[in-house]
């Protein structure tokens, strides 16, 4: 047999990208030279991400925020026709630290990067597959005397640039600050916002699309946008509905086109699903599908719209049951039941991301480490 010589490294490394991520944990046991280029090089996380959608094979999850009587934290696959099963679920840890009976909002997710608010007060950047987590400035709102009214993340893949955008009410003049924090400059700056009166308008969660970020204002019939490249805010007018009755339900983006979903005034036996065929274009709304799964939640109005199903949250007296609806075959349901009485859901990606810069691994409220960045791979059995 003729001698083989041994590949160069970056030979090596290039292939591991195109690796699915349950097999590149294992490889982290091999040397610690892999262990440090799988877990501790942007360049490859990047590479590994940047393939895993070429291939199609993200992991795209649901994470789960629930509060009182006790804070957790839940992910679930929703790939799996097996939505709510024990073997597609992972039960997290926080690892932040929230006051006795607090809570925790989630802000949004890019790239496998959540971002979190605990108690409206304290903010983080955190990646639940690697246990990365970053503990952001302080925005400076007032303490304890605010609430947050509607946020979103988006990410500039232009810049390589993170942006949270977060506005607050004031409680003492009902005024609204907008703050928006970017990762290159790791700073929170203070935005010029539209005028609102104090019962919100806008739902609370953005969904990012084109750059921008969209909140459904109900009121108006009209998406309020932030483009976050100029930093500025916009307005979008809405299809003209024509008294249908039908309420709007939520803003989500499907076949990579924001849609609006709307169901009818007290049966909501149905969702239909319109979108924007051409970004910021109003003639260009079309109805594209209607949801009539044989047991949607009767009285849900929390719900979330990604880009192949529709996950609606339905109060149940000792928590929330969760559904998953499939929209191309909307009778293939999946369920599971989360205990809490306040609720938040965003879609993430399993990746291997951290912001460059910020890799310090989990940190308390000092800023002192607490345990390497890739401890967390060693406490959740991926699945």
């Amino acid at each position: 047999m003729a001698e083989t010589e041994d590949l160069p490294e970056e030979i090596i490394v290039n292939i591991f990208t195109w690796l699915p991520l349950k097999s590149l944990i294992r490889f982290t046991s091999v040397s610690k030279r892999l262990r440090s280029v799988i877990l501790s090089d942007p360049k490859f996380a990047q590479s590994q991400l940047k393939a895993a959608r070429q291939q199609k094979t993200l992991s795209r999850r649901l994470l789960v925020s629930t509060s009182a009587p006790r804070l957790e934290l839940d992910s679930l696959d929703l790939d799996t026709p097996s939505f709510g099963e024990p073997s597609s679920v992972r039960k997290l840890s926080f690892p932040f630290p929230p006051r006795p009976g607090g809570y925790v909002t989630l802000l949004g997710s890019c790239n496998g990067l959540v971002f979190v608010a605990v108690d409206d007060k304290l903010f983080y950047i955190w990646n639940p597959f690697i246990g990365f987590l970053k503990q952001l400035p302080d925005p400076g709102f007032p303490l304890d005397e605010h609430w947050l009214a509607y946020y979103g993340v988006g990410y500039l893949s232009a810049t390589d640039d993170y942006k949270v955008l977060v506005a607050s009410y004031r409680i003492r003049d009902w005024e609204i600050e907008v703050e928006m924090f970017s990762s290159r400059t790791h700073i929170w700056q203070r935005i010029e916002s539209p005028r609102l009166r104090i019962t919100p308008e806008l739902d609370l969660l953005g969904t990012p699309s084109n750059d921008a970020l969209h909140w459904l204002k109900y009121e108006d019939d009209e998406i309020v946008s932030f483009d976050l490249q100029e930093e500025v805010f916009r307005r979008m007018p809405l299809p003209n509905f024509e008294h249908d009755g039908k309420t709007f339900g939520k803003l989500g983006v499907c076949g990579g086109c924001l849609c609006v979903s709307r169901y009818p005034d007290g049966a909501f036996d149905s969702i239909d699903f319109w979108v924007m065929r051409e970004y910021a274009v109003s003639g260009s709304w079309i109805m594209l599908f209607t949801l009539k799964p044989p047991e949607l939640p009767l009285y849900s109005r929390e719900f979330l719209v990604v880009e192949s199903c529709t996950v609606a949250a339905d109060w149940t007296g000792e928590g929330f049951k969760l559904m998953r609806i499939d929209h191309k075959e909307d009778k293939k349901l999946g369920r599971y039941v989360v205990k809490g009485l306040r609720i938040c859901m965003v879609e993430y990606e399993d990746s291997l991301l951290w912001i460059s810069g910020c890799h310090s691994g989990i940190r308390d409220r000092a800023g002192q480490d607490t345990r390497n960045p890739s401890e967390g791979l060693r406490k959740l059995k991926w699945k």
